[in-house]
């Protein structure tokens, strides 16, 4: 693992082998209309987990064959249980910013919610930062130009996380194009994105 990271590993919610620090959710490409209440249930009890630092991958996807009403129920759901345990959020959003952003003030959430794999334009990105979104980049970073480059340099420094995802792409890579696009050593890149984890996820490297 890159000296960098302090890793957050995305985990099904029947997985049974556990890193250090991880999340859990229900995807909105995953969700079944006849099986999702269990695994709301079920994601109750791992959200109390110590190790569960995070609910997701969840959210809303128009591009998902799931039903989108049915995607709304779930992350509803997995809203309330975030701010039961005070778990941050990390979003899977496709062409449903607006309902997503809707969703979340209607449902009163008050925990940290980050944006996994933003690449979407400029406007998007300033009304998720104005109502206190954070975003997380990953291989969108290394595209020319990419609507993930322009966020990067307008939102702060301290509103966002690099990621890999489940690309084979090194996590060195990630942070080596972000240090470019922000003009900073990537020592201090490093130390950046580390107080960012500290001050979200309320724990210490």
């Amino acid at each position: 693992m890159y000296d960098a990271a302090i890793e957050v590993v995305n985990l099904n919610i029947d997985s049974t082998d556990k890193p250090n620090y991880y999340s859990y959710g229900l995807h909105p490409w995953y969700i079944d209309e006849f099986t999702y209440e269990d695994y709301i249930k079920k994601l109750e009890i791992i959200a109390d987990e110590k190790r569960c630092i995070a609910i997701g991958e969840c959210g809303l996807d128009k591009l998902s064959k799931v039903n989108f009403e049915l995607q709304h129920k779930a992350f509803v759901e997995q809203i309330k249980i975030a701010n039961k345990y005070k778990k941050p959020l990390i979003i899977h959003c496709v062409k449903a910013f607006n309902e997503l952003v809707n969703c979340l003030n209607l449902n009163n959430n008050e925990v940290p919610v980050i944006i996994h794999g933003f690449n979407s334009n400029e406007n998007i990105a300033r009304v998720l930062r104005d109502n206190g979104c954070y975003f997380s980049f990953g291989k969108a970073l290394l595209g020319y130009q990419s609507n993930a480059e322009k966020t990067l340099k307008n939102i702060g420094r301290k509103n966002f996380f690099l990621e890999t995802d489940d690309s084979d792409i090194s996590i060195k890579y990630i942070y080596r194009k972000a240090s470019e696009i922000l003009g900073v050593d990537e020592e201090i890149l490093k130390l950046q994105v580390q107080s960012n984890f500290e001050t979200i996820f309320k724990i210490k490297k």
